[in-house]
């Protein structure tokens, strides 16, 4: 157990500078030099724990898989149990789309996976949770929905919660939270319910810890 936290701790930190410099310079750009000076590690520790740049991109969707889904988990925790409605729960997915864009790395990301069967099918890993998730609020919303209907649902909020992730790269959001109210709103209107206002406890869900 020991010796694999030793190992996680150059590993996390190789994942982090790479985080940094493919979202500054693009992963083609970005040396292994480079990586390894960034992450105070050598270029043979970046090779006995990834097997190149490749799988550290891989590393980097991995880690995005595993944060999206976490996030999701937590959202849907807090309508189930805590009583919030759906409209806290659009409203919270829509803020962390913004909060926690990961700007140009998403783009690197995406053209990877152009080229990467392996960091696309991990990609497509992402993808079919969040659809997932979005799915389940679409039905909870509206459960007498057909199922092409709800599917049309879907494509909408799916288009629109991606397109709020890369607002950022636009200029920056000045009233994230208005953002994301005004958001909720027109899904809602989408989906065919009426707008609703924030939970009965006046909080709504509570903004996820950042990464």
């Amino acid at each position: 157990m020991a010796e694999k936290t030793q190992e996680q701790l150059p590993r996390q930190r190789i994942i982090k500078a790479a985080r940094k410099l493919f979202d500054a310079k693009g992963f083609h750009a970005t040396t292994t030099a480079e990586l390894a000076t960034e992450a105070a590690v050598s270029i043979g520790q970046i090779y006995r724990l990834f097997e190149g740049k490749d799988d550290v991109i891989l590393a980097l969707v991995e880690e995005n898989t595993q944060a999206r889904i976490a996030k999701m988990h937590a959202i849907f925790s807090t309508v189930e149990q805590d009583g919030h409605s759906v409209f806290d729960a659009i409203k919270a997915i829509a803020n962390d789309s913004i909060v926690k864009s990961d700007g140009g790395l998403s783009f690197e990301i995406l053209a990877e996976a152009c080229r990467n069967p392996s960091v696309a099918d991990r990609l497509n890993a992402l993808v079919v949770c969040y659809r997932d998730g979005v799915r389940r609020l679409a039905a909870l919303t509206r459960p007498d929905a057909a199922p092409g209907e709800l599917e049309a649902y879907v494509e909408i909020m799916m288009a629109c919660f991606f397109g709020l992730g890369h607002r950022t790269m636009i200029g920056p959001a000045t009233d994230v939270d208005q953002i994301s109210h005004e958001t909720a709103c027109l899904l809602m209107r989408a989906l065919g319910a009426p707008d609703q206002p924030a939970s009965p406890r006046g909080q709504g869900i509570q903004h996820l810890p950042a990464r």
